[in-house]
């Protein structure tokens, strides 16, 4: 294939990030890939960090990611316009590449658009297609130039498929290694705490129709904690991903005196000594910081379903997949599972053994996650493919 010319001759890369971890880590790669092509401009889908970070952010498709069969149908009409403006886009400006970041449903069919077109594609965490359609790494290989891959076992997923894939190193240690804890903040929320009683972090997801699912269910798991022994105490704080989904918690949480924090979740991480969490990125993160979790995911009918067809891993948990076995519990499915994590995360409170058995686990997680200068090797590698 004929590429555009060099980076280093001034030109444009199109970047999309198409949810809020995407736009964290593609915040960080624009800052290696300003260090390693300073005259190139971005431009694209993204969010306010991206923004942040240089990028002419057109769409704060960051803020709109949506997950579910049904929140996505309703949302197609607007997801059908970004598509074609960036096509167009593409189409009118030829930028030097495509950067693409996770998000498979909108960034795969981009790909193809772009590849077609004679544009570079390189994609920068690769969609987890392996879990759930295999056969789609087939697809990604003939309309990407460069998989970018974070997870120690993804680069085995694409051997046979023809297409350069490298593995950059997980950037979740190089992201936390540049946040700054508010010190005072997590004094605060262990302040006179009472002997013997855990803080319970609840991380219910950082897109509104999870959040919407999930907030009443571990509500629901919090208040059952409290009602056993060992827990009957607990403090209970919640981690917002953003203001406009407080009024979506709050009404749940009725009678639990719980914290809302808003855009503090490792605050919250470093607080507590329990957590439950939503399913992504954020059980890295709480893996990182060593707070023993439990993780739930409620999904519709349907969508339950076609999980059970077509899902060929043996765990949702990014926690369990890089362990390579059930470390962490997980509690996945249409109904509500409000006891069974409450019964884990009091197990994992007043059960030294089955504690410590996690603690160790998700040390070794983050071993094998350590991997400093991740954005800095995915920048090098989109350089050196362009020339």
């Amino acid at each position: 294939m004929r590429y555009p010319a060099a980076m280093t001759e001034g030109r444009e890369v199109w970047i999309v990030a198409g949810e809020p971890s995407g736009d964290t880590h593609a915040a960080h790669l624009l800052a290696a890939l300003a260090q390693h092509a300073p005259h190139v401009s971005f431009r694209g889908y993204g969010g306010p960090k991206m923004r942040g970070a240089g990028m002419e952010v057109l769409h704060d498709l960051a803020s709109d990611a949506i997950m579910g069969v049904f929140p996505v149908m309703a949302a197609l009409p607007r997801i059908w316009r970004l598509f074609r403006r960036a096509v167009k886009e593409l189409r009118e400006r030829r930028p030097a590449a495509l950067v693409l970041v996770d998000y498979p449903g909108f960034n795969i069919r981009l790909a193809a658009k772009a590849h077609a077109m004679g544009i570079p594609v390189v994609y920068y965490i690769s969609p987890q297609v392996w879990a759930w359609a295999g056969w789609r790494t087939k697809k990604l290989a003939k309309i990407c130039d460069l998989m970018l891959v974070i997870l120690p076992f993804e680069q085995e997923m694409y051997r046979d498929t023809g297409l350069k894939t490298v593995f950059v190193g997980h950037p979740l240690m190089d992201h936390l290694r540049t946040v700054r804890h508010d010190r005072e903040l997590i004094a605060k929320l262990r302040a006179d705490l009472p002997e013997h009683a855990p803080v319970v972090g609840l991380f219910p997801g950082s897109r509104r129709s999870v959040v919407t699912s999930l907030a009443p269910v571990f509500a629901d798991a919090a208040r059952a904690l409290r009602a056993r022994d060992g827990t009957r105490h607990a403090r209970v704080l919640v981690a917002c991903a953003q203001e406009r989904f407080r009024s979506i918690i709050e009404p749940h949480l009725q009678g639990l005196d719980a914290t809302v924090l808003v855009g503090k979740p490792y605050e919250v991480m470093e607080a507590s000594d329990l957590a439950l969490t939503s399913s992504g990125t954020t059980t890295l993160e709480i893996a990182a910081h060593g707070t023993p979790f439990v993780l739930g995911y409620r999904v519709s009918p349907v969508m339950y379903a076609l999980g059970r067809m077509l899902v060929s891993v043996p765990h949702i948990g990014l926690v369990n997949l890089v362990a390579q076995r059930s470390l962490v519990p997980e509690h996945v499915g249409v109904r509500s599972f409000a006891n069974a994590a409450a019964d884990d995360l009091q197990r994992l409170w007043t059960d030294p053994e089955t504690r410590e058995a996690q603690v160790t686990g998700l040390a070794e997680v983050r071993d094998k996650l350590a991997s400093e200068g991740s954005y800095d090797r995915a920048a090098a590698s989109i350089v050196d493919l362009l020339g």
